[in-house]
């Protein structure tokens, strides 16, 4: 009992520090990194033995001298080519993001610019790897312009017409600096909304996918992917999402931020935010690969018990959890997914929104569980926002992200501009059990959801209809067992538990001869 006290305490602590070094790549007064999905601006490079970062750079406000800007980390020396980064455009650059070249391991990026009275993509590549000397390649007319880099070298790109801000476009760069005609990727499916697409390129054969979400939904409840097979030349007619379960939320939900990846056996992987139509919460972090059964997972689910007032919550164009990216681990064929999620109980008094923290969490099977759910960054007075998970080096993962020091954004007027470190943290994987949701060293069964969580008066438990629900304790830290109940074993799915006499702090569950390896957090 003593050893399982000093493991439960130890984790409790681990979970509340921030886990892993954290360096810093620079720095932006820009807060509003990108609208609705994550697209990629950190990449492990195996080719380099480096991580390559870019983001969307400012020193003023208003931004007048925004630009794309780069930094590379050293795997093998541990340190940043830049103190800050260096700018990869010389002319005033708005959004895209960035990728690498399989076979050379220079960095491509691409974002928007006013050439010629229009706003055009331009995209740029390194002249070797961690040079930061970029070539240029203007091409057409587009707004939030977002590439992928695949096997053959070819630069594939989706972006958005910039008078309408929809029609969805696909275009290739093969040679370098050649741009192939912008084809309507949509076909007879409908168009995204607003900058809501995802491109993906496989770095082992010619697959190109890219996906997107229903602009004609009131609350998006489609998202539609197209497969190429062939490097962009020709493409399968666009399929719509088969959507998950909801588990949990109330049957009215909208899919956002879509973050699409091919793996090491060249599978299809997409991740998403799931929300009320509220917008805000219940939300959770889900997970579809067409060659597993169930096809869809639950990576993460957050509800909260406390309704915030009218206008305190997560600020523009966010949810309570959102953002998800995720990528494979080389040599465990581990998956990760980081994602941002805002805290209730965390507020910026300046401009009365939640603060958000970064999470993780990892599968060993594909994306059938998820296991070690975990929060990587310590609770404060800065908001931790546009994760990126990089990729896995040896044992070791990236993860980037901006630390905004004020919650919201300056750009619409919510708070002031600020300085904001861009930063990369890294952390040894497998990742480490945290808190009660590793107290045996068994995977996380995503069967069992307990929500909300914190929770004041009462939690939710959802269970299987196997499941053996006759007996629920609840433990406390020590291990003691603060509560016991008997249920029948043919209550409904989901259990209501009340909380009376139980008081402020952290608890795990065990239901029948299972425990559920959540962290169950009390606040009154």
């Amino acid at each position: 009992m003593k050893q399982l006290m000093l493991l439960i305490l130890i984790c409790f602590i681990i979970s509340y520090a921030e886990l892993g070094p954290v360096t810093r790549a620079g720095y932006t007064t820009y807060d509003w990194q990108l609208g609705c999905p994550i697209s990629t601006w950190c990449r492990t490079d195996p080719i380099a033995n480096g991580v390559h970062l870019c983001w969307l750079y400012s020193n003023f406000a208003p931004a007048t001298d925004r630009n794309r800007r780069y930094n590379f980390y050293n795997c093998a020396t541990h340190s940043l080519h830049w103190g800050d980064g260096t700018n990869v455009y010389t002319v005033r650059s708005g959004f895209g993001n960035m990728d690498y070249d399989p076979i050379t391991g220079r960095a491509v990026v691409v974002t928007h610019q006013s050439i010629s009275g229009g706003l055009r993509a331009n995209a740029a590549r390194d002249q070797s790897p961690g040079a930061g000397i970029f070539d240029f390649c203007p091409g057409p007319l587009a707004s939030d312009p977002v590439i992928s880099v695949g096997n053959n070298q070819a630069v594939h790109c989706a972006m958005v017409d910039p008078s309408t801000n929809d029609s969805l476009s696909y275009a290739r760069i093969q040679p370098w600096c050649t741009w192939s005609t912008p084809m309507n990727i949509c076909g007879s499916a409908p168009q995204p909304g607003n900058h809501t697409q995802a491109i993906a390129a496989s770095k082992i054969s010619n697959k190109v996918v890219v996906a997107w979400q229903c602009a004609e939904d009131p609350y998006p409840q489609r998202a539609f992917y197209r497969l190429s097979n062939d490097g962009g030349f020709t493409w399968n007619p666009p399929t719509q999402l088969p959507f998950p379960p909801a588990q949990g939320m109330i049957p009215s939900f909208h899919i956002s931020s879509l973050f699409a990846m091919f793996d090491n056996q060249d599978n299809l992987h997409i991740v998403a935010s799931l929300s009320d139509t509220g917008y805000i919460f219940p939300a959770g972090i889900w997970h579809w690969c067409p060659v597993n059964n169930p096809q869809w997972s639950c990576i993460h689910f957050y509800q909260t018990e406390t309704i915030p007032p009218a206008g305190w919550w997560t600020g523009y164009n966010a949810i309570a959890a959102t953002r998800p990216s995720i990528i494979q681990a080389p040599n465990t064929g581990y998956l990760y997914v980081s994602w941002e999620q805002f805290d209730i109980l965390n507020f910026e008094p300046l401009t009365a929104l939640s603060r958000a923290d970064i999470w993780v969490a990892e599968s060993p099977d594909n994306g059938l569980i998820w296991q070690r759910q975990q929060r990587i960054t310590t609770p404060n007075t800065t908001s931790k926002r546009f994760p990126c998970v990089g990729g896995v080096d040896h044992d070791t993962l990236s993860v980037a992200y901006l630390i905004d020091s004020i919650a919201g954004f300056e750009l619409y007027t919510q708070g002031r501009a600020t300085y904001n470190p861009v930063v990369i943290q890294r952390i040894k994987v497998p990742l480490p059990g945290v808190g009660c949701e590793d107290i045996s060293n068994t995977p996380i069964n995503r069967n069992y959801i307990i929500y909300p969580n914190p929770a004041r008066t009462y939690f939710n438990i959802r269970l299987p209809q196997s499941a053996d629900r006759s007996l629920i304790k609840i433990f406390d830290v020590s291990g003691k067992v603060v509560k016991e109940i008997l249920r029948s074993a043919q209550n409904d799915n989901a259990i209501r538990v009340p909380l009376n006499g139980i008081k402020n702090g952290v608890y795990f569950v065990k239901v029948g001869d299972e425990i559920v390896k959540e962290k169950l957090v009390v606040t009154r």
